[in-house]
C-alpha cells in the first residue's frame, strides 16, 4: 500500500475521533440543521448564528456565514454606504442619504421626545448629514462618530447644528438623533453638566435607549446596553441606575440636579 493511501486512511480515522467543527457551527454551539439560508435563500445545512435588524435570530449557511458582515446587524453585507459602512440588503434599502430626508426624520424625533418625554427646546436647529471623516475631525479623530451636536455663537447669536453620518439605517439614524437632541436639551437645561463626559454622554445614551424602547427598536436598545467603554457604556449604566422609574425629562432634570447641584446651591434651584 502506498504512503499516500496510508496517509488518507489515517486522516479519515482521525476525523472520526476528532470531527471538524465549522466556524459557524462552533459559534452557534449546536449541530447544523437543514433549512433555507436567510442570505442566499438556498436549502442548505445552516446554523442560527446571526440576527437581523429587528434582533431576530436567522439561519445562515456556512458559505454565507464567512462573508463580510453588515455594520448594524450580523447579516452578510452587499453594499457600502456613503458613510463607508458595510450594509446588508435590508439595512441598505432604508438608509438616510439625503439632507431633506434627514431633516424630516430628525424633526419627527424631536417631536416624539417632546410628546413622550416632555423633552423640549424651542430654538431652531440646523440638521445635516456628514461623512465619517467630517464627524471624526469634529471629535478627536479617533472614534467612529455617528453623530455630532455643534452649538456655536455667530455674531453674538447662538446657532445649533446636529450632524449625523450619512447612510445610516433609519432605526439607527433615529436613535442617534435622539442622542444628539439630548445634548441639545442638556446644553439648555443643565449646562453645568456638559463638561462632565460620563454624565453628558451617559445621559444622551439613556435618552436614546428610552426613545428606542418607546419605538420598539430592540436593535439599538441592545447596542446601548452592550457598550463597554467607560464614557458611553459606563455613563449609560450610571445614569440609568440614577433615574430609576423616572420617565420624563423634568423628572430626569430633578434627579440630576439633586446629584449634581449648581455651584453654591444645595438643590440646584
Amino acid at each position: 500500500m502506498s504512503k499516500r493511501i496510508i496517509a488518507f486512511f489515517l486522516a479519515a480515522a482521525a476525523l472520526c475521533v476528532f470531527p471538524v467543527r465549522f466556524p459557524a457551527q462552533e459559534k452557534a454551539g449546536k449541530e447544523p440543521s437543514h433549512a433555507k439560508c436567510a442570505h442566499c435563500q438556498k436549502e442548505k445545512f445552516v446554523s442560527v448564528q446571526a440576527k437581523n435588524g429587528a434582533g431576530k435570530p436567522v439561519p445562515l449557511c456556512y458559505e454565507c456565514a464567512m462573508l463580510p458582515r453588515c455594520e448594524y446587524c450580523q447579516l452578510p453585507s452587499e453594499t457600502v454606504s456613503g458613510g463607508g459602512d458595510r450594509l446588508c440588503r435590508d439595512c441598505a434599502k432604508d438608509c438616510i442619504k439625503e439632507n431633506a430626508e434627514a431633516e424630516k426624520v430628525l424633526k419627527d424625533v424631536r417631536q416624539v421626545l417632546s410628546t413622550k418625554f416632555k423633552m423640549t427646546t424651542k430654538h431652531k436647529i440646523i440638521y445635516e448629514l456628514g461623512t465619517r471623516r467630517e464627524l471624526n475631525l469634529e471629535a478627536d479623530g479617533e472614534h467612529n462618530e455617528l453623530g455630532w451636536f455643534d452649538p456655536k455663537t455667530i455674531r453674538n447669536k447662538p446657532q445649533y447644528t446636529i450632524r449625523i453620518l450619512t447612510g445610516l439605517p433609519r432605526d439607527v439614524f433615529r436613535s442617534v438623533g435622539a442622542h444628539e437632541l439630548a445634548h441639545d436639551w442638556m446644553s439648555e437645561e443643565l449646562p453645568h453638566l456638559m463638561d462632565k463626559p460620563e454624565i453628558r454622554e451617559g445621559f444622551a445614551e439613556f435618552v436614546a435607549w428610552s426613545f428606542s424602547k418607546a419605538e420598539g427598536n430592540k436593535r439599538m436598545m441592545e447596542y446601548t446596553e452592550g457598550r463597554t467603554d467607560d464614557v458611553y457604556g459606563g455613563g449609560f449604566r450610571k445614569v440609568s441606575a440614577m433615574m430609576g422609574e423616572a420617565k420624563t425629562a423634568p423628572e430626569w432634570k430633578k434627579i440630576l440636579l439633586k446629584e449634581y447641584p449648581l455651584k453654591g446651591k444645595k438643590n440646584g434651584r
